[in-house]
């Protein structure tokens, strides 16, 4: 494998999926289609029941077919999902538009991070794994910041031109996944490689016996995917609520990228602050679990300037945490299961905005969205120091033990 080729089609499927065009003003188009803030934010509920579903089956598929396969699947799903929110068919099937738009999501979480790491591991260079998703992260992150430079052009093309724009990006991945190399860096992904669909049962069970294995025997590895979670829940809700409590405080529907712009350039500068000065696992998270909480807490203030620091601030945290809980975790998998483990973390993701995002919406909808980023920013907040203090206790009884 020719590993500079390899990372430079990973680096332009990247940026092709994530250059999201509808992303910065999809709930101000339901609301200019009718529907409710809390449909909308029903709509995001459905996407991440959708993604819990799937998520470890995608991951598993990565496992068992490949990732290139994969990853050209997330474009194909993609497209359909497009299609399904560019049709006028009632709320269902924006439902069934945010469902496909999940599974692409969940073909591609975990499954790049996976292509990223075998690829290295097959020329013998895990060590560049940080650097290398550092720099991926960052377009991804830059790619979803400059498209929503294009949000006035999104509402002048209105959602039906805009979601076939989103179309035509999806496809774009599909071709960059399909030019990729397939990693193998064990035997089995060697007989993989060669036979995909080979005694398919037996290789599914087994599959599923040693990742159930890997958990049960690696609570500390589950308990940082899970705190990466729930650090990443305010990044997305902010960005999405946010749309309608600026243009509420009087910014423009038609520069509502601008502020969205900045929020995804702050995550990308959270990216290069991370691969730049690495530290203590536990003390980062908790740091960008009260800072995070704090953000969210800024971002439902009523002044707009406060509005943008919280907001920046949820992105940093969130894009921290990611890096280095990633780079930590990634060590601790096995390279035959390494997408599917990867997936976890983005289940546990969906299994708490399942919760969130429903709740976020109607408490918006009923007091106002400064409430509802109040609730969610200080849920946080409590919830990483009640963690932070649980964690802290747990070190002192083991030193004390060790004395006796």
């Amino acid at each position: 494998m020719n590993i500079e080729n390899q990372i430079k089609k990973l680096y332009v499927f990247e940026m092709t999926i994530c250059f999201r065009v509808a992303d910065a003003v999809w709930v101000l188009f339901l609301l200019q289609r009718g529907f409710s803030l809390a449909q909308a934010g029903l709509a995001e509920g459905i996407f991440h029941i959708t993604s819990m579903i799937f998520e470890v089956p995608s991951g598993m598929a990565a496992d068992l077919f490949g990732r290139r396969r994969t990853l050209m699947a997330a474009g194909i799903l993609g497209m359909l999902s497009a299609a399904g929110m560019c049709l006028e068919g009632g709320f269902w099937l924006v439902c069934v538009g945010m469902s496909l738009s999940a599974v692409s999501y969940n073909m591609m979480s975990g499954t790049e991070e996976a292509m990223v790491y075998d690829s290295l591991a097959e020329c013998g260079q895990e060590e560049r794994f940080g650097g290398v998703w550092a720099k991926l992260s960052i377009i991804g992150r830059c790619g979803a910041a400059f498209s929503c430079l294009i949000s006035p052009v999104a509402m002048a093309l209105g959602y039906r031109g805009t979601y076939l724009a989103s179309g035509g990006l999806y496809l774009l991945s599909f071709f960059s996944a399909a030019a990729m190399a397939e990693p193998t860096v064990t035997e089995l992904q060697k007989k993989r490689q060669e036979h995909p669909f080979q005694k398919m049962g037996i290789r599914l069970a087994e599959h599923v016996r040693i990742s159930t294995a890997f958990v049960a025997a690696h609570p500390r590895t589950m308990c940082k995917l899970l705190a990466d979670a729930a650090i990443a829940c305010p990044t997305y809700l902010t960005v999405m609520f946010l749309q309608e409590h600026l243009t509420a405080r009087g910014w423009l529907e038609a520069w509502i990228g601008l502020p969205l712009l900045m929020m995804r350039l702050c995550g990308a500068a959270g990216v290069w602050l991370a691969s730049r000065k690495p530290g203590r696992l536990q003390r980062s998270l908790l740091l960008c679990g009260i800072f995070g909480g704090a953000g969210a807490c800024l971002a439902g203030s009523r002044w707009i300037p406060f509005i943008l620091a919280g907001a920046g601030l949820v992105q940093i945290c969130e894009s921290i945490s990611e890096i280095r809980v990633s780079t930590s975790v990634n060590r601790e998998f096995e390279s035959d299961q390494r997408a599917t483990m990867a997936s976890i973390g983005s289940m546990l993701y969906s299994l708490l905005m399942i919760a969130v995002s429903p709740i976020v919406g109607g408490v918006s909808d009923r007091f106002g969205t400064s409430a509802g980023f109040s609730v969610l920013g200080i849920t946080l907040m409590a919830g990483t120091i009640l963690c932070g203090g649980i964690l802290t206790a747990a070190r002192r009884q083991k030193k004390t033990e060790q004395r006796l």
